[in-house]
């Protein structure tokens, strides 16, 4: 299927961008995602703006606080392959194989990953198969045929992306037409499977920040999905973990479950019930059954719930003896 008639707009600096936004326009990085919903009309944006010719919005580098600086046009084989990626965050060097396939890599960006739309079985269909149902919440209709009788939309966010940033402390930076913000990451994603972040319809995500990782500390991000390659995930589970220099106990832990929800879901009881101790392996499996009991994923995506949340306790005891061993590996 071919694309749908559209203007099609290419801007050199964010201010013009902007200005070119109308209500039905969208933004273009790598459109891995976008040129493929429009294909099948779930999205006709018009006009279409595409951001590639802006110098700014591309790079990695250090910010003025010391901050690890990436363009939201970075592409994430540019991420992978940066040799500061590779020194100061090779976790993140090393998640990128995770997220689909080289093809697709050299294409996307780590901006058009966090911006990707919720997904959803009876959403993601071509128009003529939406007929079948009534229009759900995500398309302007009254009803979800996910989850009878729910009175919002479940469409599930499924960037791989933003669980191991979130789990990283990292902010974003959205800039507008009159203004330019910095929030938390996990403040940059709305809960709603119908508007999954916050940006409004003239505003840019710029840069994501991310804090250097301290001494003594460690990440995994662990993903379940259909194939080794190509597939959105269907579970994602990402932990940060710093350990005590003296003592060798928990000091910090973040865990973060994308894939099972409109947005991805920070484990708050987890930093609760971890820090101060050691990380016996009672200690892990109460983490584990915490996450458990956090997700609740729906039918809107391949395999059942049920597995997908049994995978959660599997998963995040994965990345936490991962978390562990990158410690270990870093202070021998």
């Amino acid at each position: 299927m071919g694309l749908p008639k559209f203007q099609y707009v290419a801007p050199h600096n964010v201010a013009k961008a902007i200005s070119s936004q109308k209500k039905s326009g969208r933004f273009l990085a790598g459109g891995t995602d976008l040129l493929v919903a429009m294909k099948a009309r779930i999205s006709c944006p018009d006009p279409l703006i595409d951001l590639n010719l802006i110098s700014g919005l591309k790079g990695v580098g250090w910010d003025k606080k010391k901050r690890l600086r990436v363009g939201a046009l970075t592409t994430l084989t540019q991420l992978k392959e940066d040799s500061i990626i590779q020194e100061h965050f090779p976790v993140l060097s090393q998640t990128v194989p995770l997220v689909s396939t080289p093809q697709l890599q050299n294409m996307g960006t780590v901006g058009g990953n966090l911006c990707l739309d919720t997904r959803c079985y009876y959403y993601n269909q071509v128009v003529f198969l939406k007929k079948r149902w009534k229009p759900c919440f995500k398309i302007g209709g009254k009803t979800c045929h996910v989850v009878r009788g729910g009175d919002s939309c479940y469409a599930v966010y499924s960037g791989d992306m933003a669980p191991p940033l979130i789990a990283l402390g990292a902010k974003v930076k959205v800039i507008g037409a009159h203004s330019a913000r910095e929030i938390g990451l996990q403040r940059f994603f709305t809960g709603s499977g119908i508007r999954p972040n916050i940006l409004r319809f003239n505003e840019i995500l710029s840069e994501i920040l991310i804090p250097p990782p301290p001494e003594h500390s460690g990440f995994s991000y662990q993903k379940l999905r259909l194939r080794d390659a190509i597939d959105f995930p269907l579970l994602g589970v990402s932990v940060f973990l710093n350990l005590e220099e003296r003592n060798g106990r928990c000091k910090d832990i973040r865990l973060v479950l994308g894939a099972i929800g409109p947005s991805p879901l920070v484990v708050e009881e987890a930093a609760q019930v971890m820090c101060g101790k050691e990380l016996t392996p009672k200690c892990i499996e109460e983490v584990c059954q915490i996450a458990w009991k956090t997700a609740h994923p729906v039918a809107n995506t391949a395999s059942s719930p049920k597995y997908r949340k049994d995978m959660v306790r599997v998963l995040t005891r994965n990345a936490i003896q991962e978390a562990l061993n990158r410690i270990k590996n870093a202070d021998t």
